[in-house]
């Protein structure tokens, strides 16, 4: 026999994985974890069918020469299928978007890539022999897609991702089931967890960082807890998001991360702890410990173990030019015109940054009549500026209220640099990804 299975709590990327390998393998049966993901519990029950799952232990005595694993690369996600493969020696063929390198399956020969989502990779395969699916199995590879790439805006996203959205959408997929099937917020707990961690929520800067912080005690586990802190990122919009909840029951730690930037790494920091994941999304579950210790244990780690945020220093050109107030308009103009600059920041005697000369600044003194008057009649003041040790987040916001295509950098008030637009549009790129 054949198989192939995903993760031990199979969410919508291991369900849209294992669909695509029925296809991709169709001498292969696929095998379900005795836990379906609560992200993910409707679109099984609704198709169940399409995936004709067998059940671990229904592996026990069978002769198992191949399998297939999706989604994971970590021996102990997959426990529960190989305690029940015994007498075989298969092969096993790997196929994850996670990072190998952390790979500890045993033997097992590894395919990944650059991809937002598991199902991608699988689909570039699919793509390339020319399969065709029915709609409802693009459906739920699409489902799949949208799931782990959180509906094509998380910064892993890349192009292979669209490119096999477009072919599932051309087999037939249902954007409008995709949609149905990713609002998770639905049950009364999940509600109440929402509202006592918004209460709770402490958000501090940490290396440059914005972090939002939780902790919250509770008597027992609440299906779809990851489903509530993805709803908490986009209301609050931070770098990155740690929810700690401690489970009284079981008392049991259950670590739950989110992240928006490349330098807040979550599968490294949570790696030490057992966790698994990949760069913007992981998790991890610590057992014999106490909550309120392990919190601040967990942030002091945080202090510790975070990469500084990137700072103005770091993107600014620090070959600025700048011009004196006393200089005429018609001196100003030539020299923004040999320069091919739009505009540069102006300086007094004690090179303290005063303003800032624009060409549409010289053009209301050269329609007045006027260039012979100094910069200083017709500058910009005062000067908005930003400091070298300001973060990118911070950087924002001047350019996204000001609506200004330059801003100086400075130090004590003298010029250190300057940061245009395009040098921020340019490190968003970078940190997305773009052009991969």
């Amino acid at each position: 026999m054949n198989i192939a299975f995903g993760h031990t709590n199979m969410d919508l990327d291991c369900l849209g994985s294992l669909i695509l390998v029925k296809k991709l393998f169709p001498d292969y049966r696929l095998v379900r974890s005795r836990i379906i993901h609560p992200i993910a519990q409707n679109l099984y029950h609704f198709y169940a069918q399409y995936f004709d799952f067998l059940n671990p232990k229904d592996l026990d005595g069978e002769k198992i020469e191949n399998i297939i694993i999706v989604d994971t690369c970590t021996a102990e996600r997959v426990e529960e299928y190989f305690s029940h493969i015994r007498n075989s020696e298969p092969a096993i063929r790997v196929f994850d978007h996670h990072p190998l390198a952390n790979c500890d399956i045993l033997g097992a020969c590894l395919e990944g890539g650059n991809f937002g989502a598991n199902t991608s990779l699988l689909g570039k395969m699919a793509m390339e022999r020319g399969i065709q699916l029915q709609s409802e199995e693009a459906t739920i590879a699409l489902t799949g897609i949208y799931a782990d790439t959180g509906r094509m805006i998380h910064e892993n996203v890349c192009r292979d991702d669209l490119e096999v959205a477009a072919w599932l959408l051309d087999m037939g997929a249902s954007l409008k089931l995709v949609k149905s099937f990713l609002e998770t917020i639905i049950e009364t707990d999940q509600l109440v967890a929402l509202n006592q961690l918004l209460l709770v929520m402490n958000t501090q800067l940490i290396q440059g960082h914005q972090i939002l912080l939780s902790y919250l005690d509770l008597p027992e586990n609440i299906p779809g807890l990851a489903a509530v802190v993805e709803k908490i990122m986009d209301i609050e919009n931070p770098d990155a998001y740690f929810a700690i909840f401690f489970i009284q029951k079981s008392k049991t730690i259950f670590i739950i991360a989110r992240s928006k930037k490349e330098k807040i790494d979550l599968h490294e920091l949570l790696h030490i702890y057992g966790g698994g994941g990949h760069q913007l999304a992981a998790s991890a579950k610590i057992t014999n410990r106490e909550g309120p210790a392990f919190y601040d244990e967990f942030c002091d780690y945080l202090e510790q173990t975070l990469k500084p945020a990137t700072r103005a220093r770091d993107i600014m050109s620090e070959t600025a030019f700048s011009m004196g107030e006393k200089m005429s308009l018609l001196d100003a103009s030539l020299f923004l015109e040999k320069a091919d600059l739009s505009g540069v920041p102006v300086v007094d005697e004690k090179e303290q940054v005063t303003g800032f000369i624009s060409l549409r600044d010289i053009m209301k003194g050269r329609k007045a009549g006027v260039m012979k008057a100094p910069v200083s009649a017709y500058m910009s003041k005062p000067v908005i500026s930003a400091e070298a040790d300001f973060t990118m987040r911070e950087i924002e916001r001047i350019f996204y209220k000001h609506h200004i295509g330059k801003l100086p950098i400075v130090e004590a008030g003298r010029l250190q640099g300057i940061l245009t637009r395009w040098d921020f549009l340019g490190y968003k790129k970078r940190q997305s990804g773009a052009g991969k």
